[in-house]
């Protein structure tokens, strides 16, 4: 990599870490979650996405399983340390329930509306059709999860 390029991994690190402080706020202020309670929760959600990060740039280096996303790794690496029987896993799971899934997933969303944004050029060539598309997804996912929504309702005796 030249002097010119710049690192995407220190790129997502910074991301992450700027999602965790949003996201810890969100959480103290929507929540009403201490942030003495939710700080150690935020930390391990913090340290998961430097894992993953970390995984994925020793893969990259030396040429192994390139084509998965550092997503995966991070979920990967979430996932392995909650399983129950991983040493720890109890300690991690009752810290990081005390972070708001939806407190964390806003700056996320946030950064990932801003990521399209700069796809837009690309999507103006797709054409109108492409938006009629979206409009279907959409509307196909948000009336199922309604119907969904709607059946679990009538199941449960909501």
């Amino acid at each position: 990599m030249g002097s010119g390029q710049k690192n995407p991994y220190i790129f997502l690190a910074i991301a992450a870490l700027i999602a965790a402080f949003l996201s810890f706020i969100g959480n103290s202020i929507a929540w009403h979650i201490s942030v003495i309670d939710a700080f150690p929760g935020m930390m391990i959600l913090y340290a998961i996405c430097l894992a993953g990060i970390g995984i994925k740039w020793v893969l990259d280096k030396i040429g192994v399983l390139k084509k998965l996303p550092t997503f995966a790794w991070i979920m990967l690496v979430g996932l392995i340390i909650t399983l129950p029987g991983f040493p720890g896993s109890e300690i991690i799971v009752a810290y990081t329930k005390k972070v708001a899934f939806l407190a964390v997933c806003t700056p996320i969303l946030a950064y990932a509306g801003v990521a399209v944004s700069k796809e837009l050029p690309r999507l103006k060539k797709a054409g109108w059709r492409i938006a009629i598309l979206s409009l279907f997804v959409w509307l196909g996912a948000f009336l199922g999860a309604a119907v969904l929504a709607q059946i679990l309702i009538v199941l449960l005796g909501l």
